[in-house]
């Protein structure tokens, strides 16, 4: 499951620097990879690993796979839980929601998980029903188009602090969406009342913006791109804080990130990056998805 052997390797990497980016440029150190999950070993295993989430209340990553349904592996399950270790607790096929999982958020204190359909253009927001398990009849689904506000390519998501953030890739922006006077998120008008401003990242160093996360300790965000393998960190305005260079870990494409803060270390905080690897449209046979753990200390992160 874990790929020790990758990991002595890129301890190696630790010795190469880290580009700290604050305009003007700050050095600082590397951030650390803590652990290397092969996601394809999982059983059943995901390929292609698109979307991280954090819930809270179990501590588990949620991981969200939008092409596994389309590949030989499929094993049943396109929606994953594991552990902070790696290690898989559960899967559940979502298919009868959402075929294209690009990504994947949490609310409701773990009672809804929120994803984002990159075929349909859709936010879709997943009410687990009383029988407690995800993707079954009792489910309450509801969700709102992207399309209206500009993103026809929407990938990534992220939500804290009352808002939702939306990655769209062939635009290189992110949408900051925050709630109308109905207090729920559900498109802007004629679907709903929902207020949404937006940035380019390609100033940022994000060509291609696969994925966004949400900062609670200090509201930026932290982006990663399929193209570019660093993380950007940014003001939900646009504004560059930081860029880290994660490069030397060996990941290859980038395509989703999560922040876990460290219960046992406060001067750290845990940053996961997932790895879809190959793209199955062209290798059809891959099943090369990981999951990478890094250590960002508290003196270099931002904030």
């Amino acid at each position: 499951m874990r790929s020790t052997r990758a990991v002595r390797l890129l301890a190696s990497a630790l010795l190469v620097g880290i580009l700290l980016c604050a305009s003007p440029a700050v050095g600082g150190e590397p951030p650390a990879v803590l652990e290397v999950t092969e996601t394809s070993a999982w059983r059943p295993p995901s390929p292609d690993p698109m979307g991280l989430a954090y819930l809270r209340r179990t501590g588990e990553l949620v991981v969200s796979d939008s092409e596994v349904d389309e590949m030989a592996v499929f094993g049943g399950g396109t929606v994953f839980f594991a552990g902070l270790d790696g290690r898989l607790a559960s899967a559940v096929d979502m298919t009868t929601i959402t075929s294209e999982p690009a990504d994947v958020a949490t609310g409701r204190r773990g009672r809804v998980l929120v994803f984002v359909d990159d075929d349909q253009n859709r936010v879709v927001f997943v009410r687990r029903g009383r029988d407690r398990r995800w993707g079954s009849a009792d489910d309450r689904v509801r969700s709102f188009r992207t399309a209206p506000f500009g993103s026809r390519d929407p990938e990534g998501l992220g939500r804290g602090g009352g808002k939702l953030f939306l990655t769209d890739g062939r635009d290189a922006r992110v949408y900051v969406i925050g709630p109308g006077g109905n207090g729920r998120f559900d498109g802007v008008p004629p679907d709903g009342d929902d207020r949404v401003t937006s940035f380019g990242t390609v100033p940022l160093g994000m060509r291609d913006p696969e994925d966004v996360a949400y900062d609670r300790a200090t509201g930026y965000l932290w982006l990663i791109s399929r193209r570019d393998r660093s993380i950007a960190v940014a003001t939900q305005t646009g504004e560059l804080v930081t860029l880290i260079d994660i490069s030397a870990s060996g990941i290859l494409r980038p395509s989703g990130i999560v922040l876990v803060p460290s219960t046992d270390d406060a001067s750290t905080l845990r940053v996961f990056v997932a790895d879809r690897g190959l793209d199955n449209d062209r290798h059809p046979a891959e099943n090369d998805g990981r999951l990478f753990e890094f250590a960002v200390a508290r003196e270099t992160a931002p904030g």
